[in-house]
């Protein structure tokens, strides 16, 4: 590591587009095959198609490349009706839907129009569903233009690459932000390369980048509210510290606008700006020296910190408080456009429809888990499953079966948490405004989960996994500044070179890769390379009201 007081250099820049390319070619085009050792020299060594998978919601057999699988076969209802009706895996029956019904709305109906067709209720803010619908409509853009293709370009990328590719660009986007939101906390490039190739290698951030919810989008805008934040109250001059709060203020705009979790950043950073006013006023130090957080040193004077405070108060009340609110209003133009808002007060009534969705649901879902148990990854959500017509495994002779779960990365999540319970330590005893951060953003994102008592998934952890992979690496690094060379970049690549060596081990479960059923549970057949699934207490007839706990089935 060199200059340690150094925020960003062309060492930084080459790593940080390195392992935004390898995030990008993981996410946009697994999953990724040996396709030699199946097929020799009949093709390709290497592919990311899969053969013999559904192709359709009738489940006809074909080829599915990279984003676009899996496919989800339909299987009819009691109606006869297909679902999913669109190869929707999981949540993207609700979110990519929403997403196109927002454009249809403003393509067909105008906003005196009453019953709109494309009108619909989700407790959910609209800004990520329609990042979803921009990758819709851009996908069908793309088929018109350069394919030949005919129809309205939200219909025709209405599927599973146009509604997944926003997802997969904001997903391979928060690995240089986790990055620059390291860096910038820490400037010790051990502790930005560990973060962000943590980010890389977890199974929930790359699954997560690979589907179309909406949950990766607010992720993003987190790193960078928090990253925009470090801009702020690390500035040297007016104009930088007042451009990088209405740029903070605008980020948690969208991000809010996208996912309410985004919230609990805004309350953190709000805390940290007036608890950083607080001990200036004191005159209380507080962070390392030569790299100042919260407080200006005695005697040092800078331009901001002569800054006339009602002046400073306005801005920030216009950042934080006007700009946000006037992005979540904007956000909702499509239900303006069609009809189904007739003024503010309609904004307003959705928004308490919504609170009390969440407030009073009392549905069940077998995946669904506790607060508690996310941590330990007791029970990760099932997204997709194939069990039969995917062929036979080359070597075992066994049918292939295809699941696809988001399971974090068992290392990176276990080994987390001692990580998290040391940064009192370093807050108390070093003093360290990195470790506050931390552990505040955490607390944040993780405790509102506990008090509610509607159905809960291992995803809504994700928010709290930024800050377990930052404690983690943050950890890493100070137990590497330990340690004399070269025996600290051994120590720090042989942790992360064994995330790396987890994540190809998970890899078939997070793809939906097609492998023989004792690969994927422990049987007298199990391959060297299985089982996948480790934690397998999962009792049979078990209400759905009783959560399955540390069970991967």
């Amino acid at each position: 590591m060199r200059g340690s007081h150094t925020y960003f250099d062309r060492y930084d820049l080459v790593a940080l587009l390195s392992l935004t390319a390898v995030a990008f070619v993981l996410r946009f085009f697994s999953p990724i095959l040996p396709d030699f050792f199946l097929h020799p020299l009949q093709g390709p060594w290497i592919t990311d198609c899969v053969s013999s998978t559904p192709i359709n919601p009738q489940g006809d057999p074909g080829t599915l490349c990279g984003l676009a699988y899996p496919f989800n076969r339909g299987y009819a209802d009691a109606n006869g009706q297909l679902s999913p009706p669109n190869g929707q895996v999981f949540d993207e029956v609700y979110f990519p839907d929403d997403a196109r019904k927002d454009v249809k709305g403003i393509e067909q109906c105008h906003p005196t129009t009453k019953d709109c067709q494309y009108s619909y209720f989700d407790p959910e803010p609209p800004l990520a569903k329609e990042l979803i619908a921009a990758g819709e409509w851009g996908y069908g853009w793309y088929r018109a233009t350069f394919q030949g293709a005919r129809g309205d370009y939200i219909d025709l990328g209405f599927n599973t690459f146009g509604w997944r590719i926003a997802a997969c660009l904001f997903g391979t986007l928060c690995i240089p932000m986790m990055y620059l939101l390291a860096k910038r906390l820490w400037p010790n490039r051990i502790f930005a390369i560990a973060a962000a190739t943590l980010a890389c290698f977890d199974g929930m951030f790359f699954i997560q980048s690979r589907i179309g919810m909406i949950d990766i989008f607010p992720i993003f805008f987190i790193l960078a509210s928090y990253f925009l934040f470090l801009v702020h109250i690390q500035s040297r001059s007016f104009n930088a510290s007042m451009l990088s709060l209405l740029a903070l203020g605008t980020v948690l705009g969208i991000g809010i606008a996208a996912k309410w979790i985004v919230l609990a950043a805004w309350a953190s950073i709000v805390f940290l700006l007036v608890l950083r006013i607080a001990l200036r006023s004191l005159k209380v130090e507080f962070g390392p020296s030569g790299w100042p957080f919260l407080s200006s040193r005695s005697g040092e004077r800078t331009a901001i910190s002569s800054v006339y405070w009602p002046a400073y108060l306005s801005v920030a009340i216009i950042a934080l408080v006007i700009i946000p609110l006037g992005i979540y209003i904007v956000a909702w133009y499509p239900f303006f456009a069609r009809g189904q808002f007739q003024n503010i007060s309609d904004l307003v009534k959705y928004q308490v429809e919504s609170f009390n969705y969440h407030r009073n649901l009392n549905a069940t879902h077998p995946y669904g888990s506790p607060a508690w148990s996310w941590p330990l990854l007791a029970r990760p959500v099932l997204y997709y499953a194939e069990y039969t017509n995917l062929g036979i495994d080359h070597f075992t002779g066994q049918p292939l079966i295809a699941r696809m779960s988001n399971l974090g990365n068992p290392w990176i999540w276990w080994t987390s948490l001692p990580c998290v319970a040391a940064l009192p330590y370093f807050i108390v005893r070093r003093r360290s405004f990195a470790a506050t951060l931390i552990l505040l953003g955490f607390i944040t994102q993780y405790a509102p989960w506990f008090p509610i008592t509607r159905v809960l998934f291992m995803y809504h952890m994700f928010g709290g996994l930024i800050f377990m992979i930052l404690a983690l690496a943050f950890v890493l690094a100070h137990v590497a500044e330990k340690v004399r060379r070269p025996r600290r970049e051994l120590l720090v690549a042989g942790y992360l070179g064994i995330a790396v060596l987890f994540f190809g081990y998970f890899y078939p479960n997070w793809t939906a890769l097609p492998l023989s059923q004792p690969a994927y549970y422990l049987s007298s057949g199990t391959p060297i390379w299985g089982p996948k699934l480790w934690l397998v207490n999962c009792k049979p007839n078990l209400p759905p009201s009783q959560p399955q706990l540390f069970c991967w089935n």
